[in-house]
Protein backbone atom coordinates (compact mmCIF):
# COMPACT_ATOMS: atom_id res chain seq x y z
CA UNK A 1 0.00 0.00 0.00
CA UNK A 2 2.07 3.39 -1.14
CA UNK A 3 2.10 6.00 1.50
CA UNK A 4 2.32 9.56 0.21
CA UNK A 5 3.21 12.64 2.29
CA UNK A 6 3.28 15.95 0.97
CA UNK A 7 3.44 20.12 2.51
CA UNK A 8 0.13 21.11 2.34
CA UNK A 9 -0.47 25.04 3.55
CA UNK A 10 -3.42 26.42 4.36
CA UNK A 11 -4.33 30.02 3.92
CA UNK A 12 -7.98 31.54 5.39
CA UNK A 13 -9.69 34.01 2.56
CA UNK A 14 -10.90 36.37 4.91
CA UNK A 15 -13.37 37.72 1.78
CA UNK A 16 -15.24 34.43 1.44
CA UNK A 17 -14.84 33.30 4.90
CA UNK A 18 -13.17 29.86 3.61
CA UNK A 19 -10.06 28.11 3.89
CA UNK A 20 -7.83 27.21 1.23
CA UNK A 21 -6.01 23.63 1.64
CA UNK A 22 -2.63 24.05 -1.24
CA UNK A 23 -0.29 21.56 -2.37
CA UNK A 24 2.46 23.76 -3.87
CA UNK A 25 4.22 20.31 -4.85
CA UNK A 26 1.48 18.98 -6.93
CA UNK A 27 -0.75 22.10 -7.49
CA UNK A 28 -3.44 20.90 -5.81
CA UNK A 29 -6.25 23.18 -3.96
CA UNK A 30 -8.78 22.61 -1.30
CA UNK A 31 -11.91 24.33 0.22
CA UNK A 32 -13.33 24.21 3.23
CA UNK A 33 -15.46 26.24 5.69
CA UNK A 34 -13.39 25.04 8.17
CA UNK A 35 -9.78 24.31 8.26
CA UNK A 36 -10.34 20.61 9.10
CA UNK A 37 -13.03 20.68 5.93
CA UNK A 38 -10.27 21.87 3.51
CA UNK A 39 -7.74 19.21 5.34
CA UNK A 40 -10.43 16.69 4.52
CA UNK A 41 -10.92 18.02 0.98
CA UNK A 42 -7.05 17.74 0.14
CA UNK A 43 -7.14 14.12 1.45
CA UNK A 44 -9.86 13.41 -0.79
CA UNK A 45 -7.81 15.68 -3.72
CA UNK A 46 -5.15 14.02 -2.87
CA UNK A 47 -5.71 10.70 -3.09
CA UNK A 48 -7.78 11.06 -6.48
CA UNK A 49 -4.37 12.70 -7.77
CA UNK A 50 -2.22 9.59 -6.91
CA UNK A 51 -4.85 7.09 -8.30
CA UNK A 52 -5.11 9.19 -11.80
CA UNK A 53 -1.08 8.94 -11.83
CA UNK A 54 -0.13 5.44 -10.81
CA UNK A 55 -2.99 4.32 -13.44
CA UNK A 56 -1.82 6.30 -15.91
CA UNK A 57 1.82 5.58 -15.39
CA UNK A 58 3.06 8.95 -15.15
CA UNK A 59 5.82 10.53 -12.84
CA UNK A 60 4.96 11.49 -9.29
CA UNK A 61 7.01 14.53 -8.02
CA UNK A 62 9.11 14.35 -4.91
CA UNK A 63 7.77 16.45 -2.27
CA UNK A 64 9.47 19.39 -0.87
CA UNK A 65 10.56 19.31 2.93
CA UNK A 66 7.91 20.99 5.11
CA UNK A 67 11.02 23.47 6.56
CA UNK A 68 10.98 24.25 2.48
CA UNK A 69 7.59 25.06 2.06
CA UNK A 70 7.18 27.32 5.06
CA UNK A 71 9.83 28.97 4.34
CA UNK A 72 8.00 30.08 1.58
CA UNK A 73 5.06 30.69 2.70
CA UNK A 74 5.87 32.60 5.79
CA UNK A 75 2.58 33.54 7.87
CA UNK A 76 0.63 30.79 6.97
CA UNK A 77 -0.14 27.56 8.52
CA UNK A 78 1.96 24.58 7.24
CA UNK A 79 1.68 21.10 7.41
CA UNK A 80 2.36 17.55 6.37
CA UNK A 81 -1.09 15.53 4.54
CA UNK A 82 -0.46 12.03 3.68
CA UNK A 83 -2.64 9.21 1.99
CA UNK A 84 -2.51 5.60 1.71
CA UNK A 85 -3.55 3.98 -1.48
CA UNK A 86 -4.91 0.56 -1.34
CA UNK A 87 -3.70 -2.07 -4.10
CA UNK A 88 -6.22 -3.26 -6.57
CA UNK A 89 -7.09 -6.87 -6.47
Amino acid sequence: MPKFTYPIVFIFNEEVGMYNGYIPDLGISALGDKLEDAYEDAEVALTRYFQITLEDDLDVPLPSTLEQVAGKWVGFKTSLISVNLKKKK
